[in-house]
């Protein structure tokens, strides 16, 4: 176990490192994560762009900490270290120790999973849950023990509560069996025992949705945009490009002149196994790109296969300076993203909307404040916005009275989650501080007695960006029907 022991050692100190990162950089909650912490504040069974459990992992870590930037974050340097430990013991029951420590390695040291680290995104607990059902199948495969397919089915009905695309899963697993000739797994009762568990898990969700018109479904369709016609090589390459920054600058050229390498590939155990839990999912989500859209993070879990099979061929082929040579990029990628303000002012760079990679997570922190200001001049005043932004970073920025955010929403459009949850039925004579980064709605007027702008929230980030919003006080709400 020396191997795992000096793996342990590793993942703690840099687990401990990051940690120190997260709570000494100051970097505010971006859009995403604010409406993750609006969602766990009132834990559902879906939510109108995700499953649930992105909202029940802020709880839990808020429940404990608080909700503080820091707490919020928390999931992330919970769950990467326990999926790289999962992987470990995975790629050690399909190699030799050795090679399961090299993947650990690599995998807790990704520029992905050292960027997602000082955030809170889905891809966390995805990542787990599809390290872990990996883990089982290849148990089931080996065991057919009815524990094995219990945990099985829960990883995969998890995984389904955090992302859709974990059904992809089910989409390798028959290729592998196909592949390899095991046809009687596809018809084994504790197969289809295992689906159904996992599907009972999944079924609130679905509940959910039905409930609710299906908006997860229809987002997911949109932001996909596979209905624009013909073929748009531009994201396809982006998307490629962005998996440079996924798997590092060496480790995916690496990969992708493995997957071609078919006759050293077969020399490898269980090469087919880990093509199939990597190729079909890259190749899906490269489709995407091609035909519509897709960010560089969406094929993350092809690499928990492809970390496998990266370090077999790396220590069975003894490709040591290959390895050390991408750990250093890796490594020196993340620090360089971790510590870019510091690095910037060291060189002498100034800081510009061209050159800062986090401006977009910067300023919410003292417009919150600015709008507190505001608020404690009208006291009875509820919070209103209509861009989903605006509704999320003001929630948790000028939290508790965020809490009680409406969304300007008159024609009742389904747009956002603020949409789905919130009324304006029912607040007939009530006063609003409408926060706006455009022009006032021109049908506005017409539903209130008087409208006044009484502030704006203003900040310079940089000498060639400002965050600028209009505040309005709404008098006296008539109606949706004025």
């Amino acid at each position: 176990m020396r191997y795992f022991l000096y793996l342990l050692l590793i993942v703690l100190g840099l687990t401990a490192y990051r940690a120190w990162v997260v709570l000494t950089n100051g970097l505010p909650l971006y859009v995403d994560e604010a409406q993750y912490w609006f969602w766990a504040q009132n834990l559902a069974w879906g939510y109108y762009s995700k499953p649930p459990m992105i909202a029940a992992i802020i709880a839990a870590t808020t429940s404990v900490c608080g909700d503080s930037e820091p707490c919020v974050r928390a999931g992330s340097l919970i769950f990467y270290p326990l999926s790289t430990f999962v992987l470990f013991f995975l790629t050690r029951r399909l190699f030799a120790e050795k090679i399961a420590f090299i993947a650990g390695v690599i995998f807790i040291t990704l520029p992905a999973v050292g960027l997602s680290s000082l955030l809170i995104s889905t891809d966390v607990a995805l990542f787990f849950f599809w390290t872990l059902a990996l883990f089982a199948f290849v148990r089931v495969l080996e065991t057919d023990a009815w524990l094995d397919w219990i945990l099985l089915g829960v990883a995969l009905g998890l995984g389904l509560l955090t992302k859709y695309t974990m059904g992809i899963f089910f989409l390798s697993a028959a290729l592998y069996l196909i592949v390899i000739g095991r046809w009687d797994f596809l018809i084994k009762a504790r197969a289809w025992i295992a689906v159904v568990l996992a599907a009972s898990i999944f079924a609130p969700n679905l509940w959910w949705n039905w409930q609710n018109h299906f908006p997860t479904f229809q987002h997911t369709a949109e932001i996909s945009q596979l209905e624009q016609a013909g073929l748009h090589w531009n994201s396809f390459a982006e998307f490629l490009l962005g998996q440079l920054g996924v798997f590092g600058l060496v480790f995916f050229p690496l990969l992708l002149l493995l997957f071609v390498n078919f006759n050293r590939l077969k020399q490898l155990p269980h090469s087919a196994l880990l093509l199939c839990f990597s190729l079909p999912f890259l190749g899906i989500i490269s489709l995407q790109a091609l035909l519509g859209t897709a960010n560089a993070n969406w094929a993350a879990p092809t690499y928990v296969a492809a970390t496998s099979l990266l370090a077999a061929w790396l220590v069975t082929w003894q490709h040591t300076r290959l390895f050390i040579t991408g750990l250093i990029i890796n490594l020196s990628l993340v620090l360089g993203l971790y510590h870019y303000q510091h690095l910037a002012h060291w060189l002498g760079i100034e800081l510009t909307a061209k050159n800062d990679i986090y401006k977009r997570l910067r300023g919410w922190d003292e417009l919150g404040q600015q709008y507190l200001r505001l608020q404690a001049q009208y006291p009875q005043a509820l919070p209103l916005a209509e861009e989903r932004g605006i509704l999320s970073e003001l929630a948790y920025y000028t939290r508790p009275a965020g809490l009680k955010i409406l969304s300007w929403n008159p024609a009742r459009k389904l747009r956002h989650h603020y949409d789905l949850v919130t009324r304006l039925d029912g607040h007939e004579g009530q006063d609003f501080l409408f926060v706006t980064s455009a022009q006032l709605p021109t049908n506005m007027p017409a539903y209130f007695q008087s409208i006044e702008q009484v502030g704006e929230l203003k900040l310079r980030i940089h000498p060639d960006y400002s965050l600028s919003y209009a505040v309005y006080h709404l008098q006296s709400f008539k109606g949706l029907t004025p």
